[in-house]
């Protein structure tokens, strides 16, 4: 099995390949099979820090095609692309709402013809944390730094591990979504009738 992912980052990375081998025990592939991972880095029309969910869902999709067609200019013959995407969405309702800020991570796994969607948990932000992404325009990366005391956490726990305790790190916040994007690929009982 070939599997492009869209994101050198290694806790991406490492939720695809866990994601993988849970789905293979799962529904019980041939454990022999050899499963060769592409990660690429991808470009999108989001922003680096998407603060609405459309456009955590629309980075997801577009990262997924974007190593698609990559790996096969490439001359790559792939089974899946794995979109990766994470960000930050607001459900106040309007300006009197206080704000409501969640981090989320969404995935899109597309096989050249057809595409599926998954999610993590959303996990509910510190009102400083949702002040200095929307009223600041500070990337989370750097707050969630500060926050800790720590460096490169996105490249580690992530906010999802800092936030939690490590309850929930960010490779398992991905690996829940990958695994629900998925599930229609592995389990024969689903309709594929999405496109892409």
């Amino acid at each position: 099995m070939k599997i492009g992912i869209g994101s050198t980052n290694k806790t991406k990375i490492e939720a695809c390949e866990t994601a993988i081998n849970k789905l293979i025990d799962a529904f019980n592939f041939p454990k022999n099979s050899s499963i060769l991972y592409y990660p690429r880095e991808t470009e999108t029309s989001v922003p680096d820090m998407p603060l609405i969910r459309d456009e955590i869902i629309t980075g997801a999709r577009e990262r997924a095609l974007f190593v698609y067609n990559a790996l096969l200019k490439e001359g790559i013959m792939i089974d899946f692309t794995i979109g990766l995407e994470g960000g930050v969405y607001d459900i106040s309702q309007d300006k009197q709402t206080p704000l409501t800020a969640f981090l989320e991570n969404w995935v899109y796994v597309y096989n050249g013809s057809i595409g599926f969607y998954g999610s993590s948990a959303s996990l509910p932000l510190p009102s400083q944390i949702q002040h200095d992404l929307y009223e600041k325009g500070m990337e989370l990366a750097d707050i969630i730094d500060r926050f800790s005391g720590k460096n490169d956490v996105r490249s580690n726990e992530g906010a999802f591990g800092i936030l939690t305790r490590n309850l929930l790190k960010r490779s398992q916040s991905f690996e829940s979504a990958i695994i629900n994007a998925l599930i229609p690929f592995f389990n024969k009982n689903y309709s594929l009738g999405n496109t892409a």
